[in-house]
Parts: C-alpha cells; sequence; structure tokens
C-alpha cells in the first residue's frame, strides 16, 4: 500500500502600508474586522459522522480475539477431511464504518491467512463483505449479496456459475454468545441441498476487548 502525504501550503499576501510621500497625511484605510473562516473554525462534534449501529451490532457479536478450532470436510486434497487449529480477531476498521477480520489457521501442513472487511449499506440494509485469503491465486472475493441478521444469525448466501453449472455458497455465524459462537460453511450445486464444507468454533480469549 503507498501512502501518500498532503502538505498544505499558506501563502500569506503583505499589502503595502503608505502611499506617495504627499499622502502620509492621510489616515489609512480602515480594515474589515477579519472573519473566522469554516477552515478556520474546528468541526462541531455533534455534525461529525458516527458509526451505523448495525457496525456497533457486528462488533458487539464478534468484536475481540477468538481462539479457533476448524473441521473441515473431505475433499480431493484431503479425503478424510481435515482439522485446523488458529485465531481469529474482529476489530474496528477505519473511522469505525467498517469491521476486519483478521484469521490465522494451521491446517495440517498448511499456513493459511486471511482478511475480510464488512461495512454496512444502508440502501440494501445488509453488509457488503469483501474476503481475501492465501489460498486464493485471484486476490479476493467481492461478494455480489449482503450477510444480514436473521434473528441472532448473520447468514451470507452467494450464487456463482462454473462451467455452466450454478452453485451456492452459504456461511452462517450461529449459537453467538459473549464467549464463543460457530461459523459453517456451506456449498453445493444451487439445485440440491448444500453440505457443510467448513465449521469453526470459536472462544473468545479471556481480557479480549470487541
Amino acid at each position: 500500500m503507498r501512502w501518500f502525504r498532503i502538505i498544505a501550503i499558506e501563502v500569506l499576501v503583505l499589502s503595502a502600508l503608505g502611499f506617495a510621500v504627499g499622502q502620509t497625511d492621510q489616515k489609512p484605510p480602515e480594515t474589515p474586522e477579519a472573519k473566522p473562516s469554516a477552515h478556520g473554525t474546528k468541526a462541531d462534534p455533534a455534525s461529525e459522522p458516527k458509526p451505523d449501529p448495525q457496525i456497533e451490532r457486528l462488533l458487539r457479536a464478534l468484536g475481540g480475539t477468538w481462539s479457533i478450532k476448524e473441521k473441515l470436510a473431505p475433499d480431493a486434497a484431503s479425503p478424510r477431511g481435515a482439522t485446523g487449529e488458529g485465531k481469529i480477531v474482529w476489530r474496528r476498521g477505519p473511522g469505525g464504518f467498517s469491521v476486519i477480520e483478521d484469521y490465522q489457521s494451521k491446517q495440517g501442513s498448511r499456513e493459511i491467512t486471511g482478511l475480510g472487511v464488512f461495512w454496512w449499506d444502508e440502501a440494501v440494509q445488509g453488509y457488503r463483505t469483501i474476503w481475501c485469503d492465501s489460498t486464493n491465486p485471484g486476490g479476493c472475493i467481492n461478494f455480489k449479496h449482503v450477510a444480514r441478521w436473521a434473528g441472532e444469525q448473520l447468514i451470507l448466501v452467494e450464487d456463482y456459475e462454473i462451467n455452466g453449472k450454478k452453485f451456492t455458497f452459504k456461511e452462517v455465524f450461529g449459537n453467538i454468545t459473549l464467549g464463543a459462537f460457530t461459523q459453517t460453511l456451506y456449498g453445493g450445486e444451487s439445485s440440491k441441498e448444500l453440505k457443510v464444507d467448513q465449521t469453526i468454533q470459536a472462544t473468545k480469549l479471556p481480557g479480549s476487548a470487541s
């Protein structure tokens, strides 16, 4: 990431204080009293934008540092399935207007890292989501659909197509308490019953703040 530094330069213009020698007895014109400009006044705290209540709701539910234990369904790489352990940190994004998920897991000999960003879209009443991880050579996934609360569960459903076939991905955050939650990922052909691909059991670490 590149960082840009913006340097503000103020230019002071000095005007002449006198006229010709023969005009020294004239009084200089009175200068109107300067009024504070909008740029020179402090912003009213009451007018500054605040995070949406839905951001606070997400942080209350998932904010903090969690140890995780994972169970992965069998696939071509792991015919008997696999397990994993790691850590997830949910924290505020810049300005508090988003929520960031930092994910680390060791699944057998594989070290996997991931980064998710959630923010509230008032127009569609849901959380927009981007997910990037070390197993995706394409970089990141920008989900078309939004995550929404269904009671006490947070659910994201995404449809996609491979070689003309339609598939569905579903992610559910459930069993949310002050000290634990379960994250379940489903997948499969859209016309069939979805199967569980991965289950994450998260336990909040002592002293972890939202």
